[in-house]
């Protein structure tokens, strides 16, 4: 974690970690969202803000989980986005709806086209890390086969000057 941390610290993301005395997911997400590996948890338990310099991009913490407001973009503003795009067909959004439970957004980039990366909640590749945008948010590909090779990724691709894609997106 904190050579992730300090890498994004060198590209000038504010980073402030928190006391982890707030659990990650209010009562209503952790029961959409009962099993998250214990590692995204973890590591999002720890951070109060961690976020670009532009404030585009951020990875979710506590606060954002809890955001309620429509100033500002909720935890799950692209599956919000999805539905209404959806508006008046019931299959479509009954999958997106089935979609976004088997994913949960850990890390937001709205500089383009609506970027996220997500841990897949479900089984088949349940724990894997993917990345999605819009306007296919349903379509994601596949990033890292767990949350902690998803971090040495990130915090390898922080720390170089040309980030590959999906990373480049984030960074």
């Amino acid at each position: 974690m904190s050579l992730l941390l300090e890498a994004l610290r060198k590209r000038g993301w504010t980073v402030r970690e928190s006391n982890g005395s707030t659990p990650l997911l209010p009562d209503a997400v952790k029961a959409r969202y009962p099993s998250v590996p214990s590692a995204v948890t973890d590591f999002l338990e720890r951070i109060e803000v961690c976020c670009n310099a532009d404030e585009n991009v951020w990875f979710l913490t506590a606060e954002d989980f809890r955001k309620t407001d429509e100033d500002g973009f909720r935890w799950n503003e692209y599956e919000l986005m999805a539905l209404e795009g959806d508006e008046g067909n019931r299959d479509a959004q009954a999958a997106t709806r089935a979609f976004w439970n088997e994913h949960l957004p850990i890390m937001l980039a709205v500089h383009s086209d609506y970027d996220y990366i997500a841990v897949r909640v479900a089984e088949p590749n349940a724990g894997s890390i993917v990345h999605g945008f819009a306007p296919e948010w349903e379509e994601p590909s596949p990033v890292a086969r767990s949350f902690a090779v998803f971090l040495e990724s990130l915090a390898a691709e922080a720390s170089s000057s040309n980030p590959e894609y999906p990373y480049s997106a984030f960074l």
